[in-house]
């Protein structure tokens, strides 16, 4: 299942930081299990960000928090 609305996260810590870094930038998100796991070596969990995704990606590379 492709779904271009997901963030792919190293760490659920990592996760957590960026969901609340969104947050405080009126983005909201939700944190899932990656679908069908992690391809990336990663903790298997991924950010959904249904709305303003392009914008929740450009604010997470400036900000530094990925």
């Amino acid at each position: 299942m492709e779904n271009k609305n997901l963030i792919s996260v190293k760490s659920v810590t990592q996760a957590l930081k960026i969901k609340d870094y969104l947050t405080k930038k009126g983005i909201r998100s939700q944190l899932i299990k990656t679908p069908g796991g992690s391809a990336n070596g990663g903790c298997g969990y991924s950010l959904y960000v249904p709305k303003n995704y392009a914008k929740a990606v450009e604010l997470i590379k400036s900000g530094g928090v990925m």
